[in-house]
């Protein structure tokens, strides 16, 4: 029994004295980073325990351990650090790590998280690829470098914004600095940072409503402390245009191949004119090229008709002008140039810029001058008070802007209507003796148009003018409550104000002179406030987020135009108006409101689980039922963390989301509203919609699944991401037509449902890095399938666009049980055999109706690729897309009016097509119309037609007109149907870096020139006149489809140099 009591007594005693030397102590301490500035947020475990902690807004911490024990600081995109507990104070210095810092990306909200625990697709951006370009529109910056994106752009000469389709939808949301821009033309490219795309609807969950077709989330430049840098940046290019169709430079303007020859009218005519009695003329009210054939026949030309200049009188060589409608266009210049400086201290950064953008388009007197200031700060005011605010600020005025999304009147109609002699350098001097005179003039003694004006009189005496400023701004501020806790609270304001004013002058071709005005002012103002809560314990680490927010939405446009000409003639003002003007304005307020929470919880860093909840309320809405809720839950597995350490594979990663996002109806869809109308002698009217409001309508659910699949490689030198997408968007509002008795228009109803699915896959890497070459490359690959399941009661088919007959009565639509964008049209109607059916005139019968194709490309994607040696680099940048149609009204008039080449040269006879049809048995001749081909000789021109006759069946054969040919041909959709398939080298940059060990002599830190070059190369298309990725719409569609009037191809190389003191 003593024994058993002195064992047991033992035994007490070790025990006892393990937990004295065991104690725990108080460690405190402060965390920075490898510049010695505090990290807050910093998760620090004690190795092997079950406690943790994290540091505090100015990295201090408080842990209770035990002396001797092992703490592990850990935080995104730094080496976890280990340190031993050896006292009671304990400071930690991190080091980034490169490897994981390009794991860190900026997602909703602003919220930073490793990319490792994501469980959504989301694409970063390497911004040395957006800026470095020197391109002012982000967009066609971002052309070919984001899976998943279809790129649309716009000709060069009319200044829009290049538009971006990801997942098969516009619509995208820009978030600058967690500012919700309206434009991405209103930030500036300098100013970027980083940008990374939010795909899904996991990912943009926390944005509500707003975040559902997408979101590209873009950070700007923050100064770094213990710095202080000065960059200047200047760049200069040259524009040229190119990818005009091959016109003929055979036969001039004109409809007969005759001249007319003028004759005198003594009554009318001034007497000067009695000497030029029977000489010939240019069929001047003709602006096709049906004319005679150019031999350098002496003819009195469109400015040899005013008396008192060097012209008048004189007779002028009938010769081609084959570089006519080329020489239109200018060399465009762009010049940039930028001034940057940042620093940053123990408790503050800042980062300012200032750009100014000069750019002379190719398009006569085109021109824009842009100012962009960015400006971001930071300060901490006390260990647990931080301010913040972001500035970005643009001044442009533009001069000969395609406002409206119109196309431009005379200038892009000289690829489809024109007369082949025209000299360029002649039309320049429209104003001969004090008047305007154009080359399509009403006749010898009338020198107003008769049709569309002179290009340089539209370009110089009538431009489209533009002035827009804006601001995107925040400020707010951040308090760290507790360690684990911190609040931030925002202030947000948008303000753009848009002034377009037009000016239409008499002699013109219009009427009376004319001025229109356009004012369209936009505020938006919110207010958010956030809780983040981080708090790491044991394996898990638990992140949350709770918060609200304000949005208050004004938009208010004003368009006035002066009625019956101007009092005062050439002062262009709504005030000079002879009659009442015509003034509309309209004005949409909304309010919403928002509440919203978040969770992630990651465990052992294998396994991670998010969920994303918002509620908003709109006053668009029904004021009884206003409410939407939208969430997303996603979860990723990191099974390389089970995979033996290994040189080939390095990570692996599979997730996996589902999230569901309603849509609220647009602005008064669902509350009547009355319209002004014009007074009935002292009393006002007013009238209702034409579409009535419905209280009920929804703006429709999206419910997305999404799994994908992440890998790196040899040590991260590979990635290789892939997603799959599964959405559907159900009860979509449709317009529905009510029949004319019921005295309305139409009615919104819920009812359509479609589908998307699609892979996206992005690769990258480094296949080579060595201490003097590296070569970098980065691809992506996407489909889409979007498929139309219902439209609404009783209705199967939506027309989204059409055209008008001649253009073949094409249409772009939505028909159910088909893929979304099918396009119908006409097309040759054929016979069992294949053979076309033809009318007696020799013309194509038409079938109409007929499915053609589809306007979605199967399959788009890009590639990057730069490589560096020493101090020289070089970068390439392609994107292509296969599949897709789009209808082209200027291919079906370029030989519809006789400028086009396949409109000359020789038929299947040997003779020339534009030859007159002469019939063997009279010797009767036709320059238009048809014969039957037995009934010719053998030296007649015009085209051979075969098929067989649409009434009899019976094999016929017609010698038709090469320009009736091409005149019954126009109005048949099928053969102007083009490929929108494209490979495109669309960037190019060779540069070289002097370095500060080259420039000790110098203030400069370090000096970079490069050669830079945009649109470079269109490397296939199937029709090379025209760009499929730029393509000029017939309305305001955000789907091109109808391209009419497209303005040229154009390529630019600059010069750039960046100064870096």
């Amino acid at each position: 029994m003593k024994q058993k009591n002195f064992i047991f007594s033992f035994v007490l005693f070790l025990f006892a004295s393990s937990i004295l030397f065991a104690q725990k102590i108080t460690v405190k301490g402060t965390v920075t980073d490898e510049t010695g500035m505090p990290m807050p947020g910093v998760n620090i475990q004690e190795e092997g325990g079950s406690g943790g902690t994290t540091t505090g807004f100015d990295g201090d911490y408080q842990i209770s351990a035990n002396k001797g024990s092992v703490l592990v600081f850990s935080y995104i995109g730094f080496k976890s650090t280990k340190a031993t507990v050896a006292a009671t104070t304990l400071n930690v210095k991190m080091l980034s790590d490169a490897k994981e810092l390009d794991g860190v990306v900026v997602t909703a909200l602003g919220l930073k998280r490793s990319e490792k625990s994501l469980g959504y697709a989301t694409q970063k951006v390497r911004v040395a690829d957006v800026v470095t370009v020197r391109e002012t529109d982000i967009n066609n910056a971002l052309a070919g470098k984001i899976a998943g994106v279809q790129f649309q752009g716009s000709p060069s000469g009319d200044f829009r914004t290049s538009l971006l389709r990801l997942r098969g939808d516009t619509g995208v949301l820009y978030v600058v600095d967690n500012i919700k821009v309206s434009a991405i033309s209103d930030i500036n490219p300098e100013s970027i940072e980083s940008i990374n795309t939010l795909k899904g609807l996991s990912a943009t969950a926390l944005y509500g409503p707003e975040g559902r077709n997408g979101a590209i989330v873009i950070t700007t430049k923050r100064g770094k402390k213990g710095t202080a840098t000065v960059e200047f940046n200047v760049s200069s290019s040259l524009e040229n245009a190119y990818g005009l169709p091959e016109f003929q430079n055979e036969y001039g303007g004109g409809y007969s191949q005759t001249f007319p020859k003028y004759t005198f009218n003594a009554a009318t005519d001034p007497a000067s004119f009695a000497a030029f009695n029977g000489q010939e003329i240019v069929d001047y009210t003709a602006d096709e090229s049906w004319g005679p054939r150019m031999n350098g026949q002496m003819v009195r030309a469109w400015n040899s008709w005013e008396e008192g200049t060097p012209e008048f009188g004189k007779l002028t060589p009938f010769s081609p002008n084959k570089n006519n409608v080329k020489d239109f266009y200018n060399t465009g210049v762009t010049k940039r140039s930028s001034l940057s400086a940042s620093k940053g201290g123990e408790d503050y950064s800042i980062n300012f810029g200032i750009t100014r953008t000069d750019k002379e388009g190719i398009v006569p007197n085109t021109a824009r001058t842009q100012y962009d200031v960015n400006l971001t700060m930071e300060a901490s005011l006390s260990k647990k008070f931080k301010v913040f605010s972001t500035v970005l600020f643009q001044d442009r005025q533009t001069t000969g802007y395609n406002d409206k999304n119109l196309i431009l009147p005379a200038v892009a109609s000289l690829r489809q209507w024109f007369q082949r002699q025209l000299n360029m350098d002649d039309l320049r001097n429209y104003r001969m003796n004090g008047k305007i005179v154009t080359w399509n003039r009403t006749s010898p003694t009338n020198g107003k148009s008769i049709g569309w004006n002179s290009p340089f009189f539209d370009q110089y005496e009538q431009p489209n003018n533009e002035e827009q400023k804006s601001f995107n701004g925040k400020i707010g501020g951040s308090y760290q409550i507790i360690d684990d806790l911190a609040a931030t609270v925002e202030l947000r304001k948008t303000y753009i104000g848009n002034n377009y004013y037009d000016i239409y002058k008499a002699w013109g071709g219009a009427e009376v002179p004319a001025y229109e005005e356009s004012l369209q002012i936009t505020n938006k103002d919110e207010i958010s406030g956030i809780l983040n809560y981080k708090k790491k314990i044991n394996k898990f680490d638990i992140t949350g987020n709770l918060g609200f927010e304000y949005q208050f939405y004004d938009r208010t446009y004003m368009n006035s135009s002066t009625v019956g000409g101007l009092v005062s003639e050439g002062f262009y003002s709504i005030s000079t108006s002879v009659g009442t003007p015509l003034i509309d304005n309209k004005r949409y307020r909304t309010k919403n409101r928002a509440y919203f929470l978040t969770a992630s919880v990651g465990y052992d860093d294998f396994l991670y689980v998010d969920g994303s909840y918002r509620n908003d309320f709109a006053s668009t809405a029904d004021v009884n039922d206003n409410k939407l809720a939208t969430y997303g839950i996603s979860g990723s597995f990191v099974f390389s963390k089970f995979i033996p350490e290994n040189n080939v594979f390095t990570f692996g990663k599979i997730r996996a989301g589902y999230a569901m996002a309603p849509q609220f109806p647009g602005v008064y869809l669902t509350n009547p509203i009355y319209g002004i109308g014009t007074a009935y002698g002292t009393y006002p009217t007013s009238s209702t919609q034409s579409t009535p409001s419905n209280p009920r309508l929804k703006g429709g659910n999206r419910e997305e699944k999404e799994y994908g699949i992440d890998l790196k490689f040899f040590n991260n030198r590979l990635s290789l991401d892939v997603s799959y997408f599964d959405r559907l968007d159900n009860e979509l509002p449709y317009r529905v037509d009510l029949d004319a008795s019921t005295g309305i228009g139409g009615v919104f109803l819920n009812g359509g449902k479609q589908t998307y699915k699609g892979f996206e896959i992005a690769l990258s890497g480094t296949p080579i890095k060595t201490d003097k070459f590296e070569w970098n490359i980065g691809a992506n690959y996407a489909t889409l399938d979007r498929q139309v399941l219902a439209i609404a009661p009783g209705i199967t088919r939506n027309i989204i666009q059409s055209g008008n007959s001649n253009m073949g009565n094409v249409q772009l639509v939505e028909q159910v049980g088909e893929k979304w964008g099918s396009i119908y049209g006409s097309r040759i109607a054929r016979d069992e055999n294949g053979k076309p059916k033809l009318t007696t005139a020799g013309a194509y019968v038409r079938e109409l109706g007929v499915f053609l194709g589809n306007v979605l490309p199967n399959y788009t994607g890009g590639l990057t690729t730069s490589f560096k040696y020493k101090n020289f680099d070089l970068s390439l940048g392609f994107d292509f897309q296969e599949g897709g149609k789009y209808y082209s009204v200027s291919n079906s008039l370029v030989n519809r009016t006789g400028v086009g080449i396949e409109t000359v040269g020789d038929n299947d006879l040997g003779n020339p097509k534009r030859d007159p049809i002469v019939n063997a048995t009279t010797g009767a001749s036709i320059a238009t119309g048809a014969m039957l081909n037995a009934a010719v000789t053998p030296t007649s021109g015009g085209l051979l037609v075969k098929g067989v006759d649409s009434t009899t069946g019976a094999d016929v054969a017609y010698r038709v007109s090469t320009r009736t040919y091409w005149s019954n041909i126009r109005a048949i959709t099928e053969p102007f149907l083009e490929d929108a398939s494209y490979v495109k080298l669309r960037t190019l940059r060779v540069g070289y870096t002097l370095e500060r060990s080259t420039l000790q002599k110098t203030p400069f830190q370090k000096i970079n020139i490069a050669v830079y070059a945009n649109n470079l190369w269109l490397i296939y298309a199937a029709n090379r006149d025209i760009d499929p990725s730029e393509l000029q719409s017939y309305n305001t569609s955000t789907t091109p489809f109808i391209e009419t009037a497209q303005l040229p191809n154009s390529r630019s190389i600059g010069l750039n140099v960046v100064l870096t003191l």
